[in-house]
Parts: C-alpha cells; sequence; structure tokens
C-alpha cells in the first residue's frame, strides 16, 4: 500500500457579520457558512489509488483527516459508485488492514472508498446515534464524547461525503454506507436521518438496541446485516433478531453469517459479499 506525502486541505470561507452603528440600520443576518469545495489547486486533487487527505473544519478551522481509494477506472467523465465505510476503533485505517479486501474489490468493481475520521479519534464512535448496541455490557453510545464532539463526528461524515462527491463526481444514486459495531449504530442512524443520501446499508457486529429504531425511514432500502460466527465481542443472535426486525418492517434486509468470522475481521472477510450486495443494489 503507498501512502500519499501530500494533503489537501479544503477552506470553507464564512460570511461575517455586518458591523452596525449605534443610529444605523440593525444588520442583516450573517450568512450561512459556504458550501464546502473540493480544492482543485491541491497536490492530490483528483488523485488516483489509496490517499490520506485532510480538510478544514469549517466551524472550528481544523484540519481533519480521512481516508480515501480511487480506482484507476475512474476518469472525469465516469461517474462510480463510494462505499462509505465508517471508523471503528480509533483509526481510519482499520477498515484497510491486511490483507486490504475491501481495495481490492473496490479497484475490481470501480468503487471508491473512503472513510471519515469522525471529527475525533475517540473510541465508541456513535455519529449522533442513540441507539446502543445490544450487549448487556455496551457502554451507552457516545459514552466518553461531549455533546459537541458527537454532533461534529456526524457532521464530518456529511462534509467528506460532500467534498469525494463533488471532486470525483461521484454517483450519488448510488453511495453506500457501512459501520461496525458502535459505528454500525451510527450507520443506522445516519441513514434514517439523512435517507436520501444512501443506496443500501451494510452493518457488522453492529446489531442496536432496536425497539425504537424509525424503520420506515429507511423502508424500501437494501440493508445487510454480517456477523462472523465467531465474534466473542457481540451476540450473533442479536444480529439476526435485528435483520428479522428491519424485514417485518418492509426494509428490504439480508443476513449473512461469516463462517469463521470474528469481530473484527468479519466484513473484511466478507468483502466480496458485501460488494455483490452493492452490485445487486444500484
Amino acid at each position: 500500500m503507498r501512502m500519499a506525502a501530500g494533503f489537501v486541505v479544503f477552506v470553507a470561507v464564512t460570511a461575517m457579520p455586518l458591523s452596525t452603528q449605534t443610529q444605523a440600520p440593525a444588520a442583516a443576518p450573517s450568512a450561512s457558512p459556504a458550501p464546502l469545495e473540493p480544492n482543485p489547486t491541491g497536490p492530490l486533487y483528483r488523485h488516483i489509488g489509496e490517499q490520506y487527505r485532510v480538510y478544514s473544519f469549517p466551524e472550528t478551522g481544523e484540519s481533519i483527516p480521512y481516508r480515501l481509494f480511487v480506482p484507476t477506472r475512474w476518469s472525469a467523465t465516469r461517474r462510480l459508485p463510494m462505499l462509505v465505510t465508517l471508523r471503528a476503533g480509533t483509526s481510519v485505517d482499520n477498515p484497510y488492514r491486511p490483507p486490504n479486501s475491501l481495495v481490492s474489490e473496490a479497484a475490481r468493481r470501480g468503487y471508491l472508498v473512503v472513510t471519515p475520521m469522525g471529527y475525533r479519534p475517540l473510541r465508541q464512535p456513535y455519529y449522533g446515534s442513540r441507539y446502543r448496541i445490544a450487549r448487556a455490557d455496551a457502554a451507552d453510545p457516545a459514552a466518553g464524547w461531549t455533546d459537541e464532539e458527537d454532533a461534529r463526528a456526524e457532521q464530518d461524515v456529511i462534509n467528506v461525503i460532500e467534498l469525494v462527491t463533488k471532486e470525483y463526481n461521484v454517483d450519488r444514486s448510488r453511495i453506500y454506507l457501512h459501520g461496525q459495531n458502535p459505528s454500525g449504530s451510527g450507520a443506522l442512524h445516519l441513514a434514517a436521518k439523512y435517507p436520501e443520501r444512501f443506496k443500501a446499508l451494510i452493518i457488522s457486529s453492529g446489531p442496536i438496541e432496536f425497539a425504537a429504531y424509525p424503520w420506515a425511514r429507511i423502508k424500501g432500502k437494501g440493508l445487510l446485516v454480517i456477523h462472523g460466527d465467531q465474534d466473542s465481542v457481540n451476540p450473533i443472535a442479536a444480529s439476526q433478531r435485528m435483520a428479522d426486525a428491519a424485514r417485518a418492517a418492509g426494509v428490504n434486509a439480508t443476513y449473512a453469517t461469516v463462517p469463521g468470522g470474528t469481530h473484527l475481521e468479519a466484513y473484511l472477510t466478507y468483502a466480496r459479499g458485501i460488494f455483490d450486495f452493492m452490485d445487486a443494489h444500484r
């Protein structure tokens, strides 16, 4: 795997409030931040292959990293699909562990793959979700995060999707979202909040307590629920129950047990099945 040495920094421009004097008319409200846009002069602009990127978070000006893969078949005139695989653990590198199966399949089938940081590299990223993982000793959603950090984690995902979609002319009708463990809860939350953004979902070892989940928000969408039969962290039966509940609510849900799949590796082992699922949900 080649790690690019350069970074692209995207800067959003925010209009400043107009100053007023005592006798002057009231100032107009401040404009909203300008939409995030790619930087055509950046060193990795429209770069092909695996790369690390950063952009400037509009509300704070902080440089926030994300990891990106662009297949060689991409060109400025082609609109390719994209898999957004949310960070689990504390690193954007986790979905790319050897043998880097997600990237291998994406290269073969012509997908972009992107992993946002989720604003901070803290443990247990929930991306704004309040749906607890269905495990007796699971931490409360976003434990260790401030409310502000949690909200910004959600916004970071949307920011990165927008930046990459604009830079590479991604097919907006074929953006897929994956989450693992608490990031699976995050993916379900994001899909319900922004159903127009995602074609289908992949949840690996991420069963949630779903009694209050608004399945109607993703009714008709594709949902692939994956769980390894060697997962010693989250209960496989909870994933099966979640898939059944989604199907009963009108979601186009599929469940897959990954033989030999461990908690951290099952979805990587099942990379071919994930891309088969996405290819089937065009």
